[in-house]
């Protein structure tokens, strides 16, 4: 509904960005988490056919996949996790460092600082993508 409201306020500017949030379950299905997995997926999805039905009216559509972000939303999925692994907590956050080639958990402003860019000039001609945010554990 928002990315609606704001193609219609965009269109009679003649031009506009809009970023949505996705996330590497968008790119790569999350074991136990097939209803988020889906969602995200339909996230790309409506970013890509927005782009494609707004780029005439001079409105950039993308979306951020972030990966394993440092957040309260984390710290509930680490302990769920740990408990369906057999694991600790410290264990598992331990886990997605290792699996992360920038060895470190994502932040907030990784995040931001990638929507920034792509709501500025820098990003001019691009349109419909959906831009890894995930420190190298996806890479396609």
């Amino acid at each position: 509904m928002t990315n609606q409201i704001a193609g219609r306020r965009f269109k009679a500017n003649g031009k506009g960005v809009i970023v949505n949030t996705a996330s590497l379950a968008a790119k790569v299905g999350a074991p136990f988490l097939a209803h988020y997995s889906a969602s995200k997926f339909a996230v790309l999805g409506w970013t890509q056919a927005l782009a494609k039905e707004l780029a005439g009216d001079g409105i950039r559509v993308n979306a951020i996949c972030p990966g394993l972000v440092k957040t309260a939303m984390q710290d509930r999925e680490v302990a769920w996790e740990a408990e369906l692994r057999g694991m600790t907590p410290e264990e598992v956050i331990a886990d997605y460092i290792a699996q992360t080639p920038l060895g470190r958990l994502e932040t907030a402003e990784d995040v931001a600082d990638v929507a920034v860019f792509l709501s500025s000039n820098s990003a001019r001609f691009m349109t419909g993508q959906g831009v890894n945010v995930t420190g190298g554990i996806y890479m396609t």
